[in-house]
């Protein structure tokens, strides 16, 4: 039995190279940003590099947490081995993975808030889902802090609680972008212009909808965890779901590169009003 469980264990935390996969790609992300946007305000490029410094310390967390179980415990057949995760270290992974989706989702709320001109409503409704899905963070890393039991990350309701409510707040920034760039409402402008128009919306979609997935499959994986194998399950979307927060913003970000190249082509700088928003 120990075996089986061994081996479905090793195919589980299998899931664990897809997020350092998602990290590789985010700190080639990174590095594009620095290099491509020198000019952007130093209050923006210090917030992507505490957004990456997180995202360096959320990796190497759950680096020592994949050490232990798959590189310490190897020879082990001990079922108590493989099962004991360092409190500090998910306390780590947890609260740095919650700062960072809150980070992020700050920075759709200043995107919205420019987008619907100044919408008070929907930027309001964003940034509360937001905070509630970082309260929620907060109060499971205070909860695993105060009883040294990486248990509680699988069995308490706050986990489930807080990724619901970042998938609803990835959601609701998805469709407010999708129905005020969408080209019903951009008419107006000429084709070419409207073209680079509708290759922002396509990122915005396609990044927002990632990040959405991803919550939405932890949330949902939290409600079948019976036994002490069905826990991990949960584990696979909670291992990339910080990464998939950090590469959405950076993609977003690093899509101004294209657009403007291909601005500075069509010299007519005047038709696309819609590239301060993204500044």
């Amino acid at each position: 039995m120990i075996k089986a469980y061994k081996g479905r264990l090793v195919s589980l935390l299998q899931m664990r190279q897809p997020a350092t996969a998602l990290y590789g790609t985010a700190f080639g992300q990174y590095l594009f940003y620095l290099r491509s946007f020198p000019h952007d305000s130093r209050k923006l490029k210090l917030f992507i590099t505490m957004a990456f410094c997180l995202e360096t310390i959320h990796e190497y967390s759950l680096s020592g947490i994949y050490w232990s179980i798959l590189i310490s415990c190897r020879r082990s057949m001990s079922l108590e081995c493989t099962s004991q995760l360092l409190w500090w270290q998910v306390l780590l992974a947890v609260l740095t993975a919650y700062c960072i989706i809150f980070a992020v989702q700050c920075f759709y709320v200043c995107r919205v808030w420019i987008i619907t001109a100044q919408n008070r409503w929907i930027t309001g409704i964003i940034c509360g889902l937001a905070t509630v899905s970082f309260v929620c963070g907060m109060i499971l890393s205070g909860l695993i802090f105060n009883t040294r039991k990486p248990d509680d990350l699988f069995y308490t309701k706050w986990s489930q609680l807080a990724a619901f409510t970042s998938a609803l707040c990835d959601a609701v920034t998805t469709g407010t972008v999708w129905w005020f760039l969408r080209p019903a409402r951009t008419d107006n402008i000429r084709s070419r212009s409207r073209s680079y128009l509708n290759e922002l919306l396509r990122v915005f979609i396609q990044m927002g909808l990632f990040s959405f997935l991803v919550a939405t499959t932890l949330a949902v994986l939290y409600q079948f965890q019976e036994g002490l194998i069905g826990r991990f399950y949960s584990a696979a979307p909670g291992a990339v779901i910080g990464n998939s927060y950090m590469n959405s913003m950076l993609a977003v970000l690093n899509a101004r590169k294209s657009v403007r190249e291909r601005e500075q082509l069509s010299r007519n700088n005047s038709e696309l009003p819609t590239i301060p928003t993204i500044h």
